[in-house]
């Protein structure tokens, strides 16, 4: 994977002026976009980013190459909090490094489901480019996060455009579609649950209000929902501030499909047991996971990444992927993780798009 900011040549748009999207093409652009990587370093250079200044561009260097580079533009919409803003929940467990653990955790969790990972196979360029999918995945959390308000929504848009594709039978027959509120309930919960438990193992300031990340999450996933109106929310102000302050309506989380509590979110991950199960697709995307094509220097603490993401995981989740870890084996993996997440907390220093997002807030 490379870390070249350019966007790829958009799809021709359609006769409605709606954009036309590949499935996996959610940063096309109708223009030439930002050269997001240069502003960032830019805001890197400004303020004091911490850590160690060699061991930190090299650390950022890896990072950039596995997860692509920044998504979003700091200079859009000065003095907007974006949805969740400064000192929220969500900002601390996101900008934290043991969400890149928590992560690679929530993608291993996500190959568990049959349906969504024949989803993934039949309609994405994971087999051809699977570090531009894993780009694309880290991006659209990090923009969700981190962004403005309307770069948040735009990117949701352009998810939900992609979505509408993904429509398909799986190798044991089933249908599936990508906005089935079932499969969209799958992805949020794999990704918000493994955010949260690499938090609780590897972050050294734990969470006060834990119900809040999972609310402001669901929150984010339910704009995923074609039932709400992103055109309305992205031209009315007045629905962004409600949106910000959790009074606007999705119906995803009004009506319990998404959970708003930690308790709710265990409910509805047990809810989904029955149906895990590993298939090919699975297995192709997790042979990728273990060997992704990154610089051999950093190739051993990535696996160290890895092995406790696995360690970390449910034993129901585990066993779906046929991962039969003894405690004791999966307990050593979850420490080693941890040191190499500590190395990186002290080497690389503050988040740059957490610090980036700050200072759009401030300069308004």
């Amino acid at each position: 994977m490379s870390a070249d900011t350019t966007s790829p040549d958009p799809s021709p748009s359609p006769a409605d002026g709606s954009a036309s999207l590949h499935p996996d093409d959610v940063w096309a652009t109708d223009r030439p976009g930002p050269d997001r990587g240069a502003v960032l370093r830019a805001a890197r250079d400004r303020t004091d980013a911490g850590g160690l200044p060699v061991v930190r561009d090299a650390v950022r260097a890896v990072l950039t190459r596995l997860f692509g580079p920044p998504p979003f533009d700091p200079d859009t919409d000065p003095g907007d909090p974006g949805l969740t803003g400064p000192g929220s929940a969500s900002w601390q467990v996101i900008g934290e490094p043991a969400a890149i653990a928590g992560g690679l955790r929530g993608l291993l969790v996500q190959l568990a489901h049959p349906l969504a990972m024949a989803g993934v196979h039949d309609h994405s360029a994971f087999r051809d480019d699977p570090l531009g999918r894993l780009q694309r995945t880290s991006a659209y959390v990090t923009t969700s996060t981190f962004g403005s308000t309307r770069e948040a929504l735009m990117v949701a848009r352009r998810v939900r455009g992609a979505h509408r594709v993904v429509v398909g039978t799986a190798p044991d027959g089933r249908p599936y579609r990508a906005d089935d509120p079932r499969l969209l309930t799958w992805v949020s919960i794999a990704l918000t649950s493994s955010f949260l438990a690499g938090h609780r193992l590897w972050a050294p300031q734990q969470l006060a209000d834990e119900d809040s990340f999972v609310r402001q999450q669901s929150a984010i996933s339910a704009l995923l929902d074609p039932a709400v109106d992103l055109k309305e929310l992205e031209r009315d102000a007045d629905a962004q501030r409600a949106l910000r302050a959790g009074t606007y309506p999705l119906p995803m989380l009004d009506d319990g499909t998404l959970p708003r509590t930690v308790d709710e979110l265990e409910v509805v991950l047990a809810s989904f047991r029955p149906d895990l199960g590993l298939n090919p697709q699975s297995l192709e995307a997790l042979r990728f996971l273990r060997r992704p094509p990154i610089p051999r220097v950093a190739r051993p603490a990535y696996h160290a990444l890895l092995s406790g993401a696995l360690g970390s995981m449910d034993p129901t989740v585990q066993e779906a992927l046929e991962l039969r870890w003894p405690p004791v084996v999966a307990r050593a993996a979850v420490r080693r993780a941890g040191v190499v997440l500590s190395s990186m907390r002290l080497g690389v220093g503050t988040s740059p798009s957490k610090r980036a997002a700050h200072e759009r807030v401030t300069a308004g």
